[in-house]
């Protein structure tokens, strides 16, 4: 993105007395193009990088590495303030007035700067209020009444212009025995002016740690301007009601684990599901490597758990595991950038989607 003025000349931008037209304009547009779906509408899905700052990843992951190996592991699930330092999101970003190379104002433009490097995340305008790293493990601390919450992962995208949070909620729902899920919050802001804030509720089955979007509750979206405190007050209302969205669930995923299904009925979920092509070429091949890729996981020892062998539960974990497990069809610079998108893809993405897609259908068939 550039801005000009009449003549067609380049404005400069200058934040700080430092020249930054490049970090503050084509990064803005830049990184919009490189949000997660769930806060942000229009844009395709892409490669994501894990913000590094003097060689020091701004992430971390309870329990277990990332799929790309960056961010401090912990061996256990941490409270916020254990979360905010283990994943060094501990800065503040400010907003700072924009100048022209003649110094003269851009009226109602900011850049919004990290207080702890100096760096330009983007241009803002003046109604655009700033939600801090530590306000949003607020916000989410919030959501429960007694206890502590407790964090399965966060960090910083793209030099601290995104910041992401999964929190960990107390309840663990058993879908039959031997077979748990635990309940998530995924909350997500930008500091680059390019996204809104969000939340969405997300479940993660232990035994296989796939995951999958709640489906009865939406994400929660407000901007980053007007009365953002209100705004928060009135999200944290509605995010009360996510419990109620999971136990829905659990009792939905409990009736499929309950039911069981024939061989025609399982070739008739998996034709739904990924349909025949007329194009027996490319198209045909990645159509048949899906529909093995779920052949391949309902074999796999998670799926035939005493308790839920032959039932919709584990032919629908089928195809959420094979959606989970692939590596193809992510893009990305390198194997660190395709995991990354995988990962945000399943979490609020086109796999998010489809698994819903999948829980929905199972349910309808299997009544």
């Amino acid at each position: 993105m550039r801005l000009t003025n009449g003549r067609q000349n380049t404005i400069m931008y200058y934040v700080n007395n430092t020249q930054t037209n490049k970090a503050a304009a084509d990064h803005y547009s830049a990184a919009a193009s490189n949000l997660p779906r769930c806060y942000r509408k229009g844009w395709s899905i892409m490669a994501h990088e894990i913000s590094t700052v003097n060689g020091t990843a701004e992430a971390f992951f309870a329990l277990k590495p990332a799929w790309h190996g960056l961010g401090a592991v912990l061996d256990h699930v941490p409270t916020s303030e254990e979360a905010i330092q283990a994943a060094h999101l501990d800065w503040r970003v400010a907003k700072v007035p924009l100048k022209t190379d003649e110094g003269t104002d851009v009226a109602d433009h900011f850049a919004t700067v990290r207080r702890d490097t100096g760096a330009v995340l983007g241009v803002v305008s003046g109604k655009y209020s700033i939600v801090q790293n530590r306000e949003a493990f607020s916000f989410l601390d919030s959501l429960l009444q007694d206890g502590l919450m407790r964090y399965e992962s966060a960090g910083a995208l793209r030099g601290g212009r995104v910041v992401w949070l999964l929190a960990r909620l107390p309840s663990v729902d058993t879908i039959a025995p031997g077979d748990n899920t635990f309940r998530y919050v995924l909350f997500s802001t930008s500091h680059d002016g390019t996204a809104s804030i969000h939340a969405v509720p997300t479940s993660v089955r232990v035994v296989c740690a796939n995951t999958l979007r709640i489906a009865t509750a939406k994400d929660v979206g407000f901007r980053h301007t007007g009365d953002v405190k209100t705004k928060m007050d009135f999200a944290r209302k509605y995010l009360s009601q996510f419990d109620s969205a999971f136990t829905l669930f659990r009792d939905k995923a409990q009736t499929l684990a309950t039911r069981r299904f024939s061989v025609d009925q399982s070739k008739e979920y998996i034709a739904a599901l990924f349909p025949e092509v007329k194009d027996r070429g490319r198209s045909q091949s990645i159509r048949d490597r899906k529909v093995n890729d779920v052949r391949k996981a309902f074999r796999a020892d998670r799926q035939n758990i005493a308790s839920i062998k032959g039932t919709w539960w584990s032919l629908f974990n089928a195809v959420t595991e094979s959606i989970d497990h692939t590596d193809r069809g992510f893009r990305g610079a390198d194997r660190r950038a395709k995991a990354e998108s995988k990962m945000l893809s399943n979490l609020d993405g086109q796999g998010a989607d489809f698994k819903a897609k999948a829980f929905e259908l199972a349910l309808s068939m299997s009544t």
